[in-house]
């Protein structure tokens, strides 16, 4: 299979416009085999078995980045400024088809690594996630604003994901590698849209048959590897109990899904 790069900004525009409903993974393995030794044989597996038209793949990131209030020890609470208060405790920024160096710009010089920095957020792709509150915010304006309140956050975490895309008759699957904020590689997650259904109740059904084709697949590709013992496992983020917290069962698949499933399986590799 090819990647075509000069032409995947034209197809993830064309996916985003008819969204269908989709299922977020991630493969649990013991810690001794999370390599990128392993991703890589997943990779090649989805992309030789589950590309079954042999159709052109795409590259495919994302980011996930977590911000924590930062409380003064001696007097907790008493300097949040007026533009703070209201503000959650947690907030996710979530960067969709993130171009490289994602939502987060580290600038230059004495500043390069300083992880206290605002992110520079892309306000066409940029979800902010508050679990607590479970709510999304989005729009260009919304996210810039909400954002731009959190000045006693501080940078908690950071995940980028990176690997490809294609489809797959009615099915759109994403493979990719997930790297932590020191940049290791932290496993391998995996996205399955169902094209011709947009409701995510309405295609629950035929995305676990699909995801446990999948885990079949990577099971067969552990073998070949000789990768004996303790199988691996494709895990489902609970996307229906989720979508209802947020109250998104019954709207069609949009960023604010996509968004807080990725928070969900983000959260869920790191426990």
């Amino acid at each position: 299979n090819r990647v075509d790069e000069s032409s995947a900004r034209c197809w993830t525009s064309a996916v985003r416009s008819a969204m269908g409903a989709k299922r977020v993974f991630f493969w649990r393995q013991p810690p001794e085999r999370r390599t990128m030794v392993t991703h890589l044989s997943l990779a090649k597996a989805a992309s030789t078995r589950l590309n079954v038209l042999d159709t052109v793949e795409h590259r495919w990131s994302a980011e996930v980045l977590l911000r924590k209030r930062a409380v003064e020890p001696e007097a907790p609470g008493m300097f949040v400024s007026l533009t703070a208060s209201g503000v959650a405790e947690e907030v996710f920024l979530v960067t969709l088809d993130a171009a490289e160096g994602g939502a987060f710009d580290a600038g230059d010089g004495e500043n390069a690594n300083n992880n206290d920095m605002m992110p520079q957020v892309q306000p066409s792709r940029s979800v902010l996630v508050l679990r607590a509150e479970k709510r999304t915010i989005q729009g260009s304006t919304e996210v810039k604003e909400y954002f731009s309140r959190c000045k006693t956050h501080s940078l908690a975490h950071r995940a980028r994901v990176e690997g490809t895309q294609f489809f797959a008759g009615d099915f759109c699957v994403r493979v990719g590698k997930v790297e932590n904020m020191q940049g290791s590689y932290a496993g391998t997650m995996v996205e399955v849209e169902y094209v011709p259904v947009s409701i995510p109740g309405g295609a629950g059904n035929v995305l676990d048959e699909y995801g446990k084709f999948v885990e079949q697949v990577f099971w067969d590709a552990e073998r070949e590897n000789g990768n004996g013992g303790q199988k691996g496992a494709l895990v489902a983020v609970p996307s229906d109990e989720i979508l209802k917290n947020f109250g998104l069962q019954d709207v069609a698949f949009g960023d604010a899904h996509e968004a807080v499933l990725y928070v969900a399986c983000i959260m869920s590799m790191q426990s």
